[in-house]
C-alpha cells in the first residue's frame, strides 16, 4: 500500500497563495473549492487546510467572505504582492542556476 504524500505547511500556503492569486479575484472560493481543485494538497487535512486559510487571514494575505452556507476566500493587495515576489525570486534563483557551470 502506497502512503499518501504530505507536502510541508509551508508548500500548501505557497499553493493556496498561487491559487488565490490566479483565480479568486474574478470569483472568491471556498476551502473545499481549494482542497478539491489544487490537486498537489488534495491530501492534506481539512483542519490543516483551515488553519493555514486561518493563519494568512491573521496575517493580511487573504479575506474571507462568509455566507450562511459556507465561507469564501479571496487574495488581498498584500497576497498578491507576496506571490509575485516569490515568483519573481523563484525565477532568478532558476535562471542562476541554469547559468551556473556545474563541473
Amino acid at each position: 500500500m502506497e502512503k499518501s504524500k504530505r507536502f510541508s505547511s509551508e508548500y500548501t500556503m505557497l499553493s493556496i497563495i498561487e491559487y488565490l492569486s490566479l483565480y479568486s479575484k474574478q470569483t472568491p472560493v471556498s476551502k473545499y473549492h481549494i482542497m478539491t481543485k489544487i490537486i498537489s494538497i488534495k491530501q492534506q487535512r481539512p483542519d490543516r487546510i483551515a488553519m493555514i486559510l486561518n493563519k494568512l487571514e491573521e496575517n493580511g494575505y487573504i479575506n474571507s467572505i462568509n455566507t450562511s452556507n459556507t465561507k469564501f476566500y479571496t487574495i488581498t493587495e498584500k497576497g498578491f504582492d507576496a506571490y509575485v515576489k516569490w515568483i519573481n525570486e523563484f525565477l532568478v534563483f532558476v535562471r542562476n542556476m541554469n547559468n551556473e557551470n556545474i563541473a
